[in-house]
Order: C-alpha cells, then sequence, then structure tokens
C-alpha cells in the first residue's frame, strides 16, 4: 500500500500540534496548580502568623504572672538586687524578635503595663549615635508596679527596640526588661 506523502506529512503534523497543546495544557494546568499551592501555604502561614485579640490577652495575662513569680523567686532566695534584676528572657518569651508593636502593645497593656507615649518625652543622649537615637525614638517603653507599700513600689521596666529598615519601625527587634525597687 502506498502512503501519499503530503497526507503523511499532514497527519504527524497534526499529531505533533495536538501533543505539543496537550504538552502545553499539562505544562499550564501543572503551574497553576504550584501556584495555587503556594498561595494556599502562604495564606496558611499567614493565618498561623496572626494572633487574635483575645490570644494577646491571655499572652499579656501569663506574661504578668510568670513576672510576678520571677519577682517572688528573686525574694524568696535572696537574690533580688534593688539596682535591677533582667527578666528579659521572661519578656521574649511572649513578644519575640519579629514581633509587630501593635501586638506587642496589647501584650504589654494586657499585662498591666502602663506604656509611655512615643516618642519619649526626654531628649536623646548626645553620646548616642545617630542609629541608637532613632532607635529610641520608635521604641516602646513601658512599667508595670509589682509591688507598692507607701512610696516604695518594685516595678517592671521595659524597652521594646524597633527593627529600623527603611521607613519600617514597627517589628520588635529586641527586648530589655528589668525589675527594680524604686523607693525614697
Amino acid at each position: 500500500m502506498l502512503i501519499d506523502s503530503s497526507n503523511l506529512v499532514r497527519f504527524l503534523y497534526r499529531r505533533d500540534i495536538a501533543r505539543d497543546s496537550r504538552m502545553r495544557a499539562t505544562v499550564k494546568f501543572a503551574a497553576i496548580c504550584v501556584s495555587l499551592l503556594i498561595a494556599a501555604h502562604a495564606h496558611a502561614v499567614d493565618q498561623r502568623n496572626k494572633i487574635s485579640g483575645l490570644d494577646l490577652q491571655g499572652r499579656g495575662a501569663r506574661l504578668r504572672l510568670e513576672l510576678e513569680r520571677a519577682y517572688q523567686d528573686l525574694r524568696h532566695t535572696g537574690e533580688f538586687k534593688s539596682a535591677g534584676n533582667d527578666v528579659s528572657s521572661i519578656v521574649k518569651k511572649y513578644i519575640p524578635a519579629g514581633t509587630s508593636f501593635a501586638d506587642a502593645e496589647t501584650t504589654l497593656r494586657s499585662s498591666g503595663f502602663n506604656i509611655d507615649p512615643r516618642p519619649p518625652r526626654e531628649p536623646p543622649n548626645p553620646l548616642w549615635s545617630d542609629e541608637h537615637k532613632l532607635m529610641m525614638r520608635f521604641a516602646i517603653l513601658g512599667t508595670l508596679v509589682l509591688a507598692q507599700q507607701g512610696v516604695s513600689r518594685i516595678t517592671v521596666e521595659i524597652t521594646l527596640l524597633p527593627k529600623i529598615l527603611g521607613a519600617d519601625h514597627n517589628t520588635v527587634k529586641g527586648v530589655h526588661a528589668v525589675i527594680y525597687y524604686r523607693g525614697v
């Protein structure tokens, strides 16, 4: 049987086009599926990282309890220093680096901290570097009174330092917290 070469060429050409179009369709479908999976994963991570207001309030309540427990432990062991006792590691558990300032402020207020207005009222120290001045301008400063008797009181003083990246000053970079004795 003789095969007409023009028909054979047309048949093979159509078959290649059909295979190519099926291949293109398959590749497009796979690309769409992969992009949907990436988008779904990103959304799930975003939802997991968002903390609701109730979670922040609960986190604040647990932070206060742990700070009170740390103060009591320092008192009972005789290790309490009126000049200051670093409790930054405790606060970092509840306000880790990367937390938004809004979430950090909500957590602190839920703990009972009084938050100073930003920027701080006192002028910057002239010995500070420009970066440190900028950091302190956007820092969150707060005070929590753990115990008070007359004019004497035990306070936790906290400083949340921002990341200084371009125009974004709304993310916690560092935490410094100290329990002090304040009295006459």
